[in-house]
């Protein structure tokens, strides 16, 4: 692997646990203030007639206002945590992907990043390719994975252009899959089967 994605992947695994930490940490926390202070229970009289008196504490406890708000404050940090995950790429990748890209496009080529790991490369004023990097495949465990993207394409030889060069048609548009180590070349080919279709 690249010395880049190694430094990005020791990089994300440690932010990744530090995240982790702080959201045991928020969590510890919450339970503690929304339950240190009494509780205040939604239905005011519990239905302790029919239900044995521990059952019915459980209960209490359960239907109420610090139940709610405890459950609405891990429910932020849970999407506060999963938005991270989501969006965060760590710089060495970019700066790896980047300099692949801007190597198989041109240096002077319009390269714009955004949120969720993805990456667009303008071929032209109204095209683009886009990128898109997964740091981690869960089924296979390989680190770094891009999907690329074409524009649309009208040609109506796409599917076969698509099948010489490895590819598959979503959309009217040529996409695959690649492993970091093939970005390079992939890209390569994307362009080539993008001139041939044009």
């Amino acid at each position: 692997m690249d010395k880049l994605l190694n430094k990005a992947r020791g990089l994300y695994i440690d932010r990744q646990r530090i995240a982790l930490a702080a959201l045991i940490a928020m969590y510890a926390a919450s339970f503690i203030l929304f339950y240190s202070n009494g509780i205040d229970s939604i239905l005011k009289d519990p239905p302790i007639d029919w239900i044995p008196a521990g059952w019915a504490q459980g209960f209490e406890v359960v239907a109420s206002f610090n139940t709610v708000g405890f459950f609405l404050a891990f429910s932020v940090m849970m999407f506060f945590y999963a938005f991270w995950h989501w969006a965060f790429m760590p710089s060495p990748a970019v700066t790896y992907t980047i300099s692949i890209l801007k190597g198989v496009f041109g240096q002077k080529s319009k390269i714009t990043q955004s949120l969720g790991k993805r990456f667009r490369v303008y071929v032209s004023d109204t095209e683009f390719i886009d990128v898109k990097c997964r740091i981690r495949e869960q089924e296979s465990g390989e680190w770094f994975v891009y999907k690329l993207t074409s524009p649309i394409i009208s040609s109506e030889k796409r599917e076969d252009i698509a099948l010489r060069h490895g590819m598959a048609v979503r959309n009217n548009r040529f996409t695959t899959w690649v492993a970091h180590d093939e970005l390079h070349h992939r890209s390569i080919l994307l362009a080539k089967a993008i001139s041939l279709a044009s």
